[in-house]
């Protein structure tokens, strides 16, 4: 790469040294490469940076979400749920990963360029002579998903800032008047110029910021949890009802959901071999993640009960004082995280504005304002998701069972049974072990998405209708 253009991302002065203000499309390309590791992973990363990255990449703000999985599902039914999930998840990455080994071992091809997409693309391209003329419609399809789930965390953040900006504001200033939409709009102002920040050298060390705020707020909310009293499991139902139990489903998925970071991490290791190990970096991080998540949503919801907000931060008090920078704390972490996140459809949809016309002939500086412009655009469309549904557990829900589950329940299992039906769908042992076992995953997946969908926006249309605040501005 030249050396122009390993500049391009380290500066933000326009036009030419923008990350994404760029003169052809290879020069597109190749920005989007450089913007294309949201998680500043780095290369050849030893066994514990990796495990440091898988983890950091799958804890978000879903894990402070997982009391009200409890709350819709109950006790010990939402309980098992999430152990449930996340090792299905779990496995289905373990699934991925070795779909992708086996692709591109058989067919060379390139262990770096081989994400969740171009997996699904050679899937198709070398499976059953009858699936791959549409491999890239296939592809297409789940690039859409992808975006939905991007620009699903976008909206999910924009709504958690909002909502414990608010709590903290109003704790401290019980008779200033502080209006839902207010608050959202004020929040977006302040994340449309941060979003037009394009230096992921300075981002990666906001990260780094994140990762310690972050580190931080669990373990005052977990002082706050095991430092006062809980409720008797008897006062806590067990079971719930369908929908609650779907809804629940859907925000679990929406929490397991890195399984688009899985190929990428795979593919910065030095020694990818141990990476599916049975004591690897997949098993130990997805063991920490599911535990972390299930601890969550017990103690929490033995504390608050039927209480439990959305996110476990706005149950938190601000007597004592040592429990006040709850709230601070997870604002900024999901704040630079968001920028972070933010690249990733931001990059995506720079790419399909080359393919525009009158994009692709304008001068240089006509380019870069488009593409700040683009911007601008996705986190006012965040503040119109947050405005439509500002209830954050359903939203969760809603992206959790639309996007999480089509990428993480339904695709691997999927892109499985077609790598190996051409070498073996006439043994009967695959049908036994692998498309029998496979066919469970995707009802699972199927019903997760159909189910929780139809659940979470008749929940959406009952909270609508009742006199809880805020509603949709809609």
């Amino acid at each position: 790469m030249s050396s122009d253009k390993r500049h391009v991302n380290n500066q933000e002065t326009p036009p030419a040294t923008d990350a994404l203000s760029v003169s052809t499309v290879d020069d597109l390309e190749e920005s989007i490469l450089i913007v294309a590791d949201p998680h500043n992973l780095g290369e050849n990363l030893t066994e514990p940076h990796t495990l440091m990255n898988f983890i950091k990449g799958n804890i978000g703000t879903g894990v402070l979400s997982m009391p009200v999985v409890l709350r819709y599902s109950g006790l010990w039914t939402g309980f098992f749920m999430i152990i449930f999930a996340g090792s299905v998840a779990s496995y289905l990455m373990k699934v991925l990963v070795r779909t992708s080994r086996s692709v591109r071992e058989k067919y060379n091809l390139d262990r770096s360029k081989m994400d969740y997409t171009e997996t699904v693309f050679y899937v198709f391209k070398y499976g059953p002579p009858c699936l791959r003329k549409p491999k890239g419609k296939i592809k297409h399809t789940v690039n859409v998903f992808l975006i939905v789930t991007q620009i699903g965390f976008s909206c999910v953040y924009t709504l958690f800032i909002t909502d414990n900006l608010r709590y903290f504001l109003h704790a401290f200033f019980p008779d200033l008047y502080l209006n839902f939409y207010v608050v959202a709009l004020i929040v977006c102002v302040c994340l449309i110029p941060m979003s037009l920040w394009s230096s992921m050298r300075v981002l990666a060390h906001l990260s780094a910021v994140a990762n310690l705020a972050t580190l931080i707020g669990a373990m005052l909310i977990f002082a706050y949890l095991l430092s006062s009293g809980l409720l008797p499991f008897s006062t806590l139902p067990v079971y719930t009802n369908p929908r609650g139990i779907l809804i629940g489903f859907s925000i679990v998925m929406f929490s397991f959901e890195g399984i688009s970071l899985v190929l990428p991490i795979e593919s910065k290791m030095a020694h990818p071999e141990f990476y599916l190990h049975p004591f690897g970096v997949l098993s130990v991080g997805m063991t920490i993640i599911i535990s972390l998540n299930a601890a969550f949503g017990f103690f929490g919801y033995l504390k608050f009960g039927e209480k439990a907000e959305g996110t476990i931060t706005l149950n938190i008090p601000h007597s004592p004082w040592w429990f006040s920078p709850v709230q601070p704390l997870f604002v900024v972490a999901i704040c630079f995280t968001y920028l972070l996140q933010f690249y990733i459809p931001a990059s995506i949809f720079a790419r399909l504005m080359e393919k525009l016309r009158c994009h692709r002939e304008a001068s240089e500086r006509r380019r870069y304002i488009n593409l700040k412009v683009m911007r601008a655009l996705l986190v006012m469309f965040a503040y119109v998701m947050v405005i439509t549904i500002p209830k954050l557990d359903l939203m969760i829900s809603l992206i959790g069972a639309f996007a999480s589950s089509i990428l993480a329940f339904i695709l691997p299992p999927v892109l499985e049974i077609v790598h190996l039906w051409e070498d073996r769908h006439h043994i009967k042992w695959f049908w036994l072990t692998v498309v029998v076992k496979h066919a469970f995953f995707l009802c699972i997946g199927l019903l997760s998405f159909v189910g929780g969908t139809v659940a979470t926006l008749l929940q959406l249309i009952e909270a609508f209708n009742t006199p809880d605040q805020p509603k949709s501005l809609w």
